[in-house]
């Protein structure tokens, strides 16, 4: 009778055992699915270098019209969670490295909602412009080549609480022809230092 006893009793606690686990492994999961976050989408369009604009420039002109207006595109793709930026610095560079920086531009921080897209529109005064060289690439039928890094810091929010600040740097690639209009392309993203796994895992160790 007592040996009866003493098995049930083993199986009744692995039971216990495997229920837990499971209960366990559930929590986690719906944590993580609760947790999760997605950077938002980030690119430059409608960018005009008038500059570059062949219908209002001619080949001898001695001086340019140096400004570089753009339109900055952010994406909240999480239908849970909102966004709130910091302050948002484009940097301008010629080509496709950062020998030849030309201009800076700030957009002031703010919150954007669950699923929102937000579009923001600047200009920039070219400065050190290498025009050129510029105007050679595009003369050819080429397109001149710019860079623009998109930098900030973010946090979300989730349910009732903000987590940590991230740090968010994205690089676009800008291409304009002989009409001084652009078509851009993202080219690198960054979210801060394992920041994603260090996050979740700061709440599920």
């Amino acid at each position: 009778m007592s040996d009866y006893d003493f098995s049930s009793s083993r199986t009744s606690c692995a039971c216990h055992c495997v229920k837990l686990i499971v209960s366990l492994g559930v929590l986690a999961l719906i944590l993580w699915l609760s947790l999760r976050t997605t950077k938002p989408k980030c690119s430059i369009g409608d960018v005009y270098v008038r500059g570059l604009d062949k219908s209002v420039n001619s080949n001898n002109m001695t001086r340019r019209d140096n400004h570089v207006s753009f339109q900055l595109n952010l994406k909240n793709e999480m239908k849970d969670k909102s966004i709130r930026y910091n302050d948002i610095t484009l940097s301008f560079y010629y080509g496709t490295n950062t020998s030849y920086p030309i201009g800076n531009y700030t957009f002031d921080g703010f919150k954007q909602g669950k699923g929102k897209e937000t579009s923001k529109s600047g200009m920039i005064e070219a400065h050190n412009m290498p025009w050129d060289d510029a105007i050679k690439v595009v003369s050819n039928g080429s397109k001149a080549t710019f860079k623009v890094e998109v930098s900030s810091r973010i946090k979300y929010k989730i349910i009732f609480w903000y987590t940590k600040k991230h740090n968010y740097v994205v690089e676009n690639k800008v291409e304009v022809d002989n009409t001084g209009k652009s078509s851009a392309q993202q080219i690198r993203f960054c979210f801060g230092v394992f920041g994603f796994t260090l996050f979740v895992l700061s709440f599920l160790v």
